[in-house]
């Protein structure tokens, strides 16, 4: 399925003052880049307190989900925050593939090369009610946060 470009930048600032302003609480930056349809969100890893970059490509939000990445900053070497215990659950941090393992992430679906062929297609993900639930892109940051927090730190 095809999204208009200009539909996907419509749909993302409509949700970037929340998104804004969670970040914001949080002590991460927010970068919009309407023409590569990216946003990118820096900070410190709570653990270790490496500078880390979160990216999310949003080409044909809401009818896909983005692709979450953790980036270096300073574009040296790639990282991946190390998995540490969740309460209830797992981490979404599967460091053996550097995937964000979540509903919400289109690298998390088999088809983009994620562990995940049980839940259909990144099409379907808002259908999908497994471990965290997203629907909206502040909360999703607010869910790879909360996992980042458990984190021990970086490889």
């Amino acid at each position: 399925m095809t999204v208009p470009r200009e539909v996907t930048v419509a749909t993302v600032e409509e949700e970037l003052p929340a998104l804004r302003a969670y970040a914001q609480r949080h002590g991460w930056s927010v970068d919009w880049n309407p023409e590569n349809l990216r946003l990118a969100f820096d900070g410190k890893h709570p653990g270790d307190a490496t500078p880390v970059r979160l990216v999310a490509l949003v080409g044909g939000y809401r009818a896909v989900c983005p692709a979450w990445t953790f980036e270096d900053p300073s574009g040296i070497r790639p990282l991946f925050p190390r998995p540490g215990p969740v309460a209830g659950g797992s981490s979404m941090f599967l460091q053996d593939k550097r995937v964000i393992c979540a509903h919400f992430n289109r690298l998390a679906y088999s088809s983009e090369g994620g562990p995940h062929g049980d839940w259909g297609g990144p099409e379907r993900w808002l259908e999908v009610r497994s471990h965290v639930y997203a629907a909206r892109l502040a909360n999703m940051l607010a869910a790879i946060l909360a996992h980042l927090k458990a984190s021990p730190g970086v490889c």
